[in-house]
């Protein structure tokens, strides 16, 4: 979120007097510029530091969880633009090891690793859906989710009233792919198709429910390292 963004918030919040929240949005922004995070994708080192490079979501902190919170990295790298965002996900306000979606959830992760052009039109959009849908072989797969792993985590009260001060320090890892532009394409629809009647016929589905080799799905890994701190307001 921009500060420019932010701004009318803290207004409501110091009785709408702009001046007042001005050094607490400065505040906000001096705490982004010394936000990092490392990630390799697909053999690709992407390095960032900052806004706009480092961005963190949030719906806020409620409890002894961070609901809704999410990193993401956008940088340049060989004429590219690179973009991982690792969604949004409940995260516990302690060290620790994290599946999201939960591995007793049959669901996979929305985490995502796209490229474009230098002007921003997508190259490739490489997602957890796609990978799940194309490479796994069984029901609720675990390499179809997140993982992230928290080796620190710091939680103060922040100077504005109302917010938390959180220091986390971890790695996330996940799996995505991505089809070709002109997916999906006949092919690929129809192998579908003939795999869900060939389990159908068998009484159980048959998985990944499609053939990557013909749709041709190409898949990623990333692995990414952060240390972020940001205000998160106390929901009730």
């Amino acid at each position: 979120m921009k500060p420019a963004a932010i701004l009318p918030i803290l207004c409501m919040l110091a009785a709408c007097d702009p001046e007042s929240a001005k050094p607490h949005q400065d505040e906000s922004q001096k705490l982004g510029d010394g936000n990092t995070m490392l990630c390799v994708a697909g053999g690709i080192k992407l390095a960032g530091k900052g806004a706009p490079d480092v961005g963190i979501a949030s719906f806020g902190v409620q409890g002894n969880t961070i609901t809704g919170f999410g990193l993401s990295l956008n940088v340049k790298h060989d004429g590219k633009i690179h973009e991982v965002s690792s969604s949004l996900m409940p995260l516990p306000m302690q060290s620790g090891s994290y599946h999201f979606p939960s591995l007793a959830e049959p669901a996979m992760t929305l985490a995502s690793y796209k490229v474009r052009t230098s002007d921003g039109d997508l190259l490739k959009d490489y997602n957890g859906g796609i990978y799940s849908q194309h490479f796994s072989p069984i029901e609720n797969d675990p390499d179809a989710k997140l993982k992230i792993q928290v080796s620190k985590m710091e939680v103060t009260d922040a100077a504005l009233p109302g917010f938390e001060r959180v220091h986390a320090v971890g790695s996330f890892a996940f799996n995505a792919a991505a089809l070709p532009a002109s997916s999906p394409s006949d092919a690929c629809v129809s192998n579908g198709i003939a795999r869900s009647l060939a389990g159908v016929s068998a009484g159980k589905r048959q998985l990944p429910l499609f053939d990557a080799a013909v749709c041709g799905a190409e898949k990623k890994h990333v692995e990414c390292e952060f240390d972020v701190v940001a205000d998160l307001v106390k929901l009730q």
